[in-house]
């Protein structure tokens, strides 16, 4: 057993991921505890003073004023990719490691669920669908098209774009991506945002939300977009301007849309996207894989394991800390 105490914080969607994160820690560590969205976390408790590690959703606010108050904390951990409440800057200066779950079955899951909306959306696969289950008169003329030929954008080229790029090659279509650092993938050509939004038939995001990618495509850049291009989301809502979405694909810009995330999650009933014709909505689960679930259990505990062992985890976001963890916690 590994000394040290693992403070989790859960919230309502994830609470059966983080229980049983819980229960494999449990046979590693000799204190894990665990609280649920709606208990309070009070930054000056004995609790949060004591504890090692911290594995919270990604969209926990980590604040330096927070991490400052834990002097025993080494290491924030988010079970997923997404790290975009943590402040790593922050936990950098304080020597603190910030560690997430890129784990390789997530990332495939993530890609292929993409490639998947992509295709429901040229093949018009819930149209389709509905002429059978309301026997309606079938359409005169094809309403599907073909992925071959298109060219897809992609905004954001970290491992879930480029497996995307991957699994895109035997359609033989043309890609290009938007990335904030090098693209060094030789099927894959780098354009700035607007060429992307501008040209693209299918634009496709696969970009973390921080605060230089809040709203990046905004009611200017959406009005870029190529008529009649489609749109696929299933990296983080809050990278598109929801309202300003909703009204140039009323107003008729967008052939179709696919979103699996949203700026507040649950969706609200009220929400006007839920009106929208030739939209795919599906609730923060399209990548969600059995497999991918198995594989992100494993990978934040063994990230939480190591670190407790005074080494680096698995996947670390800041790696440069490194020298300053070791020296401060005397690994």
């Amino acid at each position: 057993m590994k000394t040290g105490h693992v403070l989790i914080l859960s919230e309502p969607s994830s609470v059966r991921l983080f229980r049983e994160i819980e229960e494999a820690l449990r046979q590693h560590v000799t204190q894990v505890t665990h609280l649920k969205h709606g208990d309070e976390l009070d930054p000056t408790s004995e609790l949060w003073r004591s504890v090692d590690i911290l594995l919270a959703y990604g969209g926990f606010s980590c604040t330096r004023e927070l991490m400052s108050a834990a002097p025993s904390l080494r290491a924030i951990v988010s079970p997923w990719t997404g790290t975009e409440g943590f402040d790593e800057t922050a936990a950098t200066e304080l020597g603190i490691v910030v560690a997430n779950g890129q784990a390789e079955e997530n990332t495939f899951s993530m890609a292929e669920a993409s490639v998947m909306l992509m295709l429901a959306c040229l093949y018009s696969l819930h149209e389709t669908e509905e002429v059978l289950r309301k026997n309606k008169v079938r359409p005169p003329y094809p309403i599907a098209h073909m992925l071959r030929g298109r060219r897809v954008g992609l905004v954001g080229f970290g491992s879930i774009g480029r497996q995307v790029a991957r699994l895109l090659e035997p359609w033989r279509v043309e890609i290009v991506a938007y990335n904030r650092s090098a693209i060094t993938d030789a099927n894959v050509r780098a354009v700035d945002l607007p060429t992307l939004l501008s040209t693209s038939d299918i634009i496709s995001l696969h970009i973390g939300l921080s605060p230089a990618t809040y709203h990046l495509l905004n009611a200017e850049n959406l009005k870029l977009v190529r008529p009649g291009a489609i749109l696929v989301n299933t990296s983080r809502g809050g990278v598109i301007d929801e309202m300003a979405l909703y009204e140039q694909v009323r107003d008729g810009r967008f052939a179709k849309i696919a979103l699996d995330v949203y700026e507040q999650e649950p969706l609200s009933a009220l929400s006007p996207l839920r009106a929208l014709p030739n939209t795919i909505l599906t609730p923060h689960m399209a990548g969600h894989t059995q497999e991918a679930r198995v594989a992100l259990v494993a990978l934040a505990t063994q990230n939480i394991v190591q670190i407790l062992e005074g080494e680096p985890p698995i996947c670390f976001r800041n790696p440069e800390v490194t020298a300053r963890w070791r020296a401060r916690w005397n690994f």
